[in-house]
């Protein structure tokens, strides 16, 4: 078992879920068309169930099968896949909604945007480096996107929010960075 699926199954089993979905995803999803939505680290599933219940057809992704099994057959909307998105391409022009909160994999930033139909929306938090950077931190560091970084890497989109925030939800230690961006344009990205 790849050690990822064995530390997020063992997360998800001492938890009690899915959870609220997060303030940005109930926010903003009504900006996407409802169509396609995809779910990156999609957890024990709060965001593709409040997605599948607003009208989207949500394809769940994770390495948890744990998390996954929590949820999948919650809704009919929802499509629950196990992959390791270190491994994984978004398919392009596929989705009118891409959902990737606390979770960072820049090697996907070019698949997320090649990913959005035009008119699609992509909803991003995660979480920014904090300063300073304290030692027993420095192995989380790849984890961490730095000031306008996330403008940069979701370029060519056009940002329709966007807010670095110092002050950490009481659930985490650090500050976090957010996202609402459109993909205005008539040809893919």
């Amino acid at each position: 078992m790849h050690p990822d699926r064995w530390k997020w199954n063992a997360k998800h089993a001492a938890k009690s879920w899915p959870g609220i979905p997060a303030a940005l995803v109930r926010r903003f999803h009504h900006l996407a068309p409802r169509g396609r939505a995809l779910d990156l680290a999609a957890g024990s599933g709060r965001h593709a169930l409040f997605l599948a219940r607003q009208g989207y057809r949500v394809d769940a992704l994770d390495i948890s099968d744990g998390g996954l099994r929590r949820f999948a057959r919650r809704h009919p909307n929802i499509r629950a896949a196990c992959v390791d998105l270190e491994h994984f391409s978004i398919p392009p022009r596929r989705y009118d909604l891409i959902v990737n909160i606390r979770y960072l994999s820049r090697r996907l930033m070019p698949y997320i945007v090649a990913g959005l139909r035009p008119g699609g929306v992509v909803i991003f938090e995660t979480f920014l480096r904090p300063r300073p950077l304290l030692p027993e931190d420095r192995h989380r560091e790849a984890y961490f996107l730095r000031e306008n970084e996330l403008l940069n890497l979701l370029a060519p989109l056009r940002v329709l929010y966007y807010r670095e925030s110092g002050s950490q939800p009481p659930d985490h230690p650090f500050p976090r960075v957010a996202l609402v961006a459109l993909n205005d344009s008539k040809q893919p990205c």
